[in-house]
């Protein structure tokens, strides 16, 4: 059973290396794209770690062929792996995200990553990191459960995230078709809209340029209420401000959600954020336990256009709520491809690090 309370979190690239000094048996795993973020992790890492080997994943960064920029970034974000692993073991795996059928395309990253990683491809390592930093939420959420699921008993598991706010709200995701789902894995199939009468309570991880996304995902829910969830406190102290002005009209005015419903949650302490989301669906259980005993049923759906740090929370508190039958799920939105064309700076650059302990050892 899942129990997160006694993470180790790590703040810092000086702390994180000291954590790892003089480890042996890691596997790394890192995104292939464009995100200045993707080689951070390795990086950080990659002098204090005795034997080290680094497993690429390509998801098909649909960003890159739309955008020259985004291509050369890519490329370069490649070199500098390559070069930082010459004397490492250095790998690929393919993990599609869509798959075409007829003439529509079909989300299957759940079935990708599952083809990708079994138990005795990293039965060999003590330790895996995940390095999320430059990775899409979907491929995120779907490989961190994978590796929980397959990895023995005596295999630690760490996800490194490299926290950038401001160039976050740099990076414009390009939506074209305005369409929904539900993400396979995440106790979907109990969750079909056509299939079930129950009613949907909406939890969405609030962030800045999504406003389209958050209608989008609405009008797929059709929810009976509500619950935002808003960083505070932030690196930024007016970013939950921000966040609630850019999204005010849709809240306040047109969905009339009660202020009272707004969750608020440290933006860089998943741990923290997944207790308050955890407590917060257990809270609505207890208090609608005798409108299900009536006959009338209610799922969560949760979705996020906020940061990995709070993607993390998010998905933590999923993964609970999952084991004790609780209908939850994970809704997404398409991406075409990502708009930027900002210069990256690394000064508002922090690594993070969360040592996941199942409770089955001790840290």
């Amino acid at each position: 059973m899942f129990s997160f309370e006694n993470c180790l979190f790590i703040e810092g690239e000086d702390e994180i290396r000291a954590h790892f000094e003089g480890e042996n048996e890691t596997l790394l795993i890192a995104g292939k794209g464009f995100d200045p973020r993707a080689t951070k992790g390795l990086e950080c890492i990659q002098n204090v770690v005795k034997q080290l080997s680094v497993c690429i994943i390509d998801y098909e960064d649909k960003g890159i062929r739309e955008n020259k920029l985004h291509e050369s970034r890519s490329e370069e974000n490649m070199k500098r792996i390559e070069q930082i692993c010459k004397n490492k073991k250095l790998f690929y795996r393919k993990v599609p995200q869509y798959s075409k059928q007829n003439s529509s395309k079909v989300l299957v990253i759940s079935e990708s990553v599952r083809e990708a990683f079994n138990g005795e491809s990293i039965q060999q390592y003590k330790n895996i990191i995940i390095d999320i930093s430059a990775m899409p939420r979907a491929v995120v959420f779907s490989l961190i459960k994978r590796v929980l699921k397959i990895k023995s008993e005596c295999q630690k598991v760490y996800i490194v995230v490299c926290e950038n706010s401001e160039w976050d709200e740099k990076i414009n995701p390009v939506i074209v078709e305005e369409s929904a789902e539900y993400l396979q894995g995440f106790n979907t199939f109990s969750m079909s809209q056509d299939n079930s009468i129950e009613q949907t309570i909406w939890i969405p991880m609030l962030g800045m340029n999504e406003e389209n996304a958050f209608q989008i995902i609405y009008n797929f829910l059709d929810p009976v209420e509500i619950c935002p969830v808003v960083p505070f406190p932030s690196t930024d102290i007016h970013r939950g401000e921000a966040i609630l002005r850019s999204y005010g009209e849709e809240l306040f005015r047109v969905h009339n959600i009660d202020k009272r419903n707004i969750i608020y949650v440290p933006e860089n302490h998943p741990v923290l954020i997944y207790q308050k989301l955890y407590d917060t669906v257990r809270y609505y259980e207890k208090a609608l336990a005798r409108e299900v005993h009536s006959g009338n049923g209610y799922k969560y759906a949760f979705s996020s256009q906020s940061s990995k740090l709070i993607d993390l929370g998010m998905l933590l508190a999923i993964l609970c709520l999952e084991e004790q039958s609780i209908k939850v799920g994970i809704v997404v939105v398409e991406n075409q491809g990502y708009s930027s064309n900002e210069e990256y700076s690394e000064k508002n650059n922090k690594m993070y690090c969360l040592c996941i302990n199942d409770e089955i050892f001790g840290w």
